[in-house]
């Protein structure tokens, strides 16, 4: 039971943080999303006999996250509007986008240390 408690003052804090920070809309990403669950999973489905799965979805989603996260920078660096022109208003958005994949990992690898 305390372990469900724990993973629901987690999301709380986290959500709460999120709405006084200016919204839960700017920490949804659906793409980013979906590339930090399916590393994740891809990473649990690869565990060795003894190893939790559980354990090993929460390590592949902080190594997803951080995939998403080079692969964001990757393909900001390589726009016409960061080389040439360093426009800002498109950067910083496309940047925030980037960042939301790190925070899905932690995330994740902190709900399945719960689990776990």
């Amino acid at each position: 039971m305390n372990k469900y408690l724990g993973i629901a003052i987690i999301i709380v804090i986290v959500a709460v943080a999120a709405i006084h920070g200016g919204g839960i809309s700017p920490f949804i990403d659906t793409m980013a999303l979906i590339f930090v669950l399916g590393i994740g999973i891809g990473h649990a489905l690869g565990a060795k006999d003894g190893e939790s799965k559980i354990t090993r979805f929460g390590d592949g989603s902080i190594r997803g996250g951080w995939l998403g996260l080079l692969m964001g920078l990757v393909l900001i660096a390589g726009t016409d509007g960061a080389a040439a022109q360093m426009d800002f208003a498109m950067l910083m958005p496309a940047m925030a986008v980037a960042l939301l994949t790190p925070f899905y990992g932690y995330f994740f690898k902190v709900i399945s240390m719960q689990l776990d």
